[in-house]
């Protein structure tokens, strides 16, 4: 989990959202957990996710 942070981009790589880009909204260190909002998704809805769920796109610049 180290090195993700608010604001970058990211791929879910498991769990029910496989294969979707997200945006980190909150990072949890103490759970090794993310919350997320689904860029494709016609709502912003946020999905929380653990940590080693994802794989990083696009860090903010």
């Amino acid at each position: 989990m180290s090195g993700l942070a608010k604001g970058d981009i990211v791929e879910l790589i498991a769990g029910p959202f496989k294969g979707e880009k997200a945006k980190i909204i909150r990072v949890d260190k103490g759970k090794e957990e993310l919350t997320v909002e689904l860029l494709e998704a016609m709502v912003p809805i946020p999905v929380t996710v653990k940590g080693d769920y994802v794989r990083i796109i696009e860090k903010k610049s």
